[in-house]
């Protein structure tokens, strides 16, 4: 049997992923969106934060998450119309 933290993601390598995925969003657009530091964001993505709080966490979370679900989405609405 499969241990738990073999088949979910932390809360935190999830994030990292979902900030690496990020495409062509910038770090800036993103710090201002959640209301957090440029710098702090900047340190989060290359692995320096430490620990980041969990409202950081939860925030920046909520907001890629949304984020890739809308662009998704409207790949998805740019493919049925072509």
């Amino acid at each position: 049997m499969a241990n738990v933290s073999d088949v979910t993601e932390s809360l935190l390598a999830r994030t990292k992923r979902l900030l690496d995925e990020r495409g062509e969003l910038s770090l800036r657009e993103i710090a201002e969106a959640i209301d957090v530091s440029h710098d702090w964001l900047k340190s989060f993505a290359c692995g320096r934060a430490g620990n980041p709080g969990i409202l950081r966490l939860e925030a920046l979370h909520t907001y890629l998450v949304e984020y890739h679900a809308a662009k998704r989405f409207q790949e998805r609405t740019e493919a049925r119309a072509s």
